[in-house]
């Protein structure tokens, strides 16, 4: 069963869409700190840390690329539940839908995760 976003939901979800993206990049450049601090503080040598920044920054480009790239209208509810899935976004970033399309979102989710 498909659902179809109105035309000013489809909006919202391309808002919803890029707080999770914004979210994604912080957190991605959080894990590149931590090496880097590691790194500073002696525990990785020059190689260890040049070699974990770029597994890092090509594991998380790849999970990036695989959310985000190509992202078209017909896709906005299952990246929305990728989203909420991941823990990237959450209810809260909801609150702008109409209770019939949160209650989709959040009943697919239900369904998916066996959450209770």
């Amino acid at each position: 069963m498909s659902y179809e976003f109105s035309k000013s939901e489809k909006k919202i979800a391309r808002k919803v869409i890029e707080t999770g993206l914004q979210r994604d990049y912080e957190s991605s450049i959080l894990d590149l700190e931590k090496i880097i601090l590691r790194w500073k503080s002696k525990d990785l040598t020059n190689k260890e840390a040049y070699h974990e920044l770029y597994r890092k920054v090509k594991e998380n480009d790849k999970y990036i690329a695989r959310m985000y790239d190509d992202i078209r209208g017909s896709a906005y509810m299952l990246i929305i539940q990728g989203l909420l899935a991941n823990k990237v976004i959450s209810e809260v970033d909801l609150q702008e839908f109409r209770e019939e399309t949160k209650n989709y979102i959040l009943g697919i989710r239900k369904i998916l995760m066996n959450d209770e």
